[in-house]
């Protein structure tokens, strides 16, 4: 795992930016936490592109485990459903690699609040590039 993270934060300071942790990675999941602050959020909720993001990013690393170091991935597909707002606390992103095709997979995600409620599902496609 922590080769698998090196890689991932060099390759994406974005998630340095957001204060995404990558707390699991390996055969085709991936999870993320999140501390909720002040600047990541709209009208004192968490701000959807936020939440868009751990799925984006927990399906990708998903994916991504799964093909490491023989190539690398990108989404083509996102798809998000906010189910609960949030604005404070620990969130946790997990997601799990579905189908993995030749150049194509497809992931779903599960976003839960620190009191343990599901908050938003998604998933995406993700294109492999050699």
């Amino acid at each position: 795992m922590e080769e698998l993270k090196k890689v991932l934060y060099k390759r994406i300071p974005f998630y340095s930016t957001l204060g995404l942790e990558l707390v699991e990675i390996g055969n085709g999941r991936a999870a993320f936490e999140l501390i909720i602050r002040k600047d990541l959020t709209q009208n004192n909720n968490v701000h959807g592109g936020v939440i868009a993001s751990l799925i984006d990013s927990s399906c990708a690393c998903a994916a991504f485990s799964l093909i490491h170091p023989n190539g690398y991935i990108t989404t083509i597909d996102l798809q998000v459903e906010f189910l609960k707002p949030v604005s404070k606390g620990r969130l946790l992103a997990k997601a799990k690699c579905i189908k993995s095709g030749k150049n194509i997979f497809f992931c779903k995600a599960k976003v839960w609040s620190e009191e343990n409620e599901l908050i938003s599902t998604g998933g995406s496609q993700l294109l492999r590039i050699p």
